[in-house]
């Protein structure tokens, strides 16, 4: 695992480990990298990833699951089971030229949701941004490089397939490509609500005077 100071966490395939969200976290999630038994308890939701890579899966209820790659643990939320293939393109437009589809779409405003992600070949001006909360990133297919930070004090880190990244809420962020395009898959731990989140008293009572 490398980690920057910028609350970004990488980790490979290579070695299993477990990252558990922060105390002060909104929502409570568990993420486990490489070989794992899993034991979900009642109530417990988990997001992971077939062997072979070629299915995402939701699986709730009380039972052990074994998991190789990436599965990750919300609990308090509970909709229903269900598997989608993962070899489908992406349909929906994305900033810069990017591409995403809706693996397991968001039950109700506000939920967690699974996306894919493809960042095309020679991507370099992806807008620097930040997510309202958690995302859980799986590399399932070329390479990249994602760069975490504000200008002059930002790190740029190579990305592979079978990496897992965490970002944690309110970090800034983006993804670059050079010859070979990258293609993740990430989870959402609560998915953001549009533009309904700047309606808020410091964001209303804010005005720009350019």
């Amino acid at each position: 695992m490398s980690i920057t100071p910028n609350g970004v966490y990488y980790f490979t395939n290579q070695t299993s480990n477990i990252f558990l969200s922060q105390e002060e976290s909104l929502y409570a999630y568990t993420v486990y990298i490489g070989q794992h038994n899993i034991q979900l308890e009642q109530g417990d939701c988990l997001y992971f990833i077939s062997d072979d890579k070629k299915e995402a899966l939701l699986i709730n209820g009380k039972r052990t699951i074994k998991s190789l790659h990436c599965a990750t643990i919300i609990r308090g939320y509970n909709p229903p089971s269900k598997t989608t293939a993962l070899k489908a393109n992406t349909f929906l437009p994305y900033v810069n030229g990017c591409s995403t589809r809706q693996i397991f779409p968001a039950e109700r405003l506000g939920d967690p949701t699974l996306q894919m992600l493809y960042i095309p070949p020679f991507t370099s001006e992806q807008v620097h941004h930040i997510h309202s909360t958690a995302r859980i990133v799986y590399c399932l297919e070329g390479v990249g490089y994602s760069i975490v930070g504000m200008r002059g004090n930002s790190i740029k880190t190579e990305l592979k397939a079978g990496m897992t990244i965490i970002l944690e809420e309110m970090v800034p962020h983006h993804f670059e490509t050079e010859m070979e395009g990258l293609k993740v898959i990430p989870l959402h731990i609560f998915s953001s609500i549009g533009n309904l989140e700047f309606n808020h008293p410091m964001f209303n009572g804010t005005h720009i005077v350019e």
